[in-house]
């Protein structure tokens, strides 16, 4: 018991010096003290703003380097499929000056079908069902407008392609009849363009197709044109001075085979017209994806240099205040 009792006395005489020392040592320091609250504090905020400001930097750095890989994956499998889109579309070219051949065949309209006011129009705009692709659509929906604006009776529009309903659809959706998409999503055939061209004929009677679409030059480059197809109806007077050289059975089978003629060339234009829009399409989208991982690169290096720099003000601040620490233990 008196071990006990004689513990307890000696543990409350230490409480109280060390206390009696912690209040004089408050009392020495109170002045000085009494001036750090606010540079504390203020060093306390700053430390916290850069700490978030690195990991802020540190979660966009990490996005971006996400992006840059996505992107230069878009571009190895974009230059993948341009070789196999090349060879296609060279391979149909020829069929299309084909079909350019025969219709020079045909006698030209005079100056009144030209200029005829009463004309119905059908405009088919080709674009690509996906974007990130440069400036494709956007350069057919821009020659679409052009085209309504210079072409004189009634006009309308049969899309083909996502992408260019939404760039059309507000300045000209009065005008939109049909809108084909999915068409990319298997290889471009021929079987297709006829299923194609023969939606095309069924959407509304006229007198001339127009075909908008990009003509590939390069890997780089490419121009946008415009087709222009007759339908049977439009020409019967200028098609019966071309069959004066042929012979028909009769005038039934004559028609027949001049209007199954002009479908098969308005079905070889939208077959060799996909696989130069489609190749366009293709070395636009590896162009802007190679332009996207370059721009990626970049901002990487910048974010880089910011972080470190957010990084190094966080170990300068968290140094001075250890030194100042240090210090102010000496001082006393």
């Amino acid at each position: 018991g008196g071990l006990v009792f004689c513990s307890r006395s000696v543990y409350r005489n230490m409480l109280g010096r060390s206390t009696m020392k912690a209040a004089a040592a408050m009392r020495t320091a109170a002045p000085a003290m009494a001036r750090m609250p606010a540079q504390v504090s203020a060093a306390a905020v700053s430390g916290d703003r850069n700490m978030a400001n690195v990991k802020a930097l540190r979660m966009r750095l990490a996005s971006v380097k996400s992006i840059q890989r996505i992107t230069k994956t878009m571009k190895m499998v974009a230059a993948a499929k341009l070789k196999g889109f090349q060879t296609r579309m060279m391979a149909a070219r020829p069929l299309g000056v084909s079909m350019d051949k025969i219709l020079a065949e045909i006698p030209a309209p005079g100056d009144e079908e030209v200029a005829g006011a009463d004309m119905t129009h059908l405009i088919v705009p080709i674009t690509s069902d996906r974007g990130l692709c440069g400036g494709v659509n956007s350069a057919v929906s821009k020659a679409v407008k052009v085209l309504d604006n210079e072409l004189k009776g009634e006009k309308y529009i049969a899309i083909l392609g996502n992408k260019g309903e939404a760039l059309l659809k507000r300045t000209h959706g009065q005008m939109i009849k049909r809108v084909i998409t999915e068409i990319y999503l298997n290889p471009t055939s021929f079987a297709l363009a006829s299923e194609i061209a023969e939606e095309l004929s069924s959407i509304q009677q006229y007198d001339k197709a127009h075909i908008v679409y990009n003509r590939f030059k390069s890997a780089i480059a490419y121009d946008t044109l415009c087709d222009e197809v007759e339908s049977t109806d439009a020409m019967a007077d200028r098609m019966a001075q071309f069959t004066e050289k042929y012979e028909f059975e009769d005038e039934f089978t004559e028609s027949l085979h001049m209007s199954d003629m002009m479908q098969f060339i308005l079905a070889s234009k939208v077959y060799s017209r996909l696989l130069e829009s489609a190749t366009s399409e293709t070395s636009a989208r590896m162009g802007a994806m190679e332009n996207a991982t370059k721009n990626c690169g970049e901002m990487v290096d910048k974010l880089t240099l910011v972080m470190n720099r957010a990084r190094q003000a966080v170990i300068t601040q968290e140094l001075g205040e250890i030194v100042s620490g240090a210090a102010a233990v000496e001082s006393k």
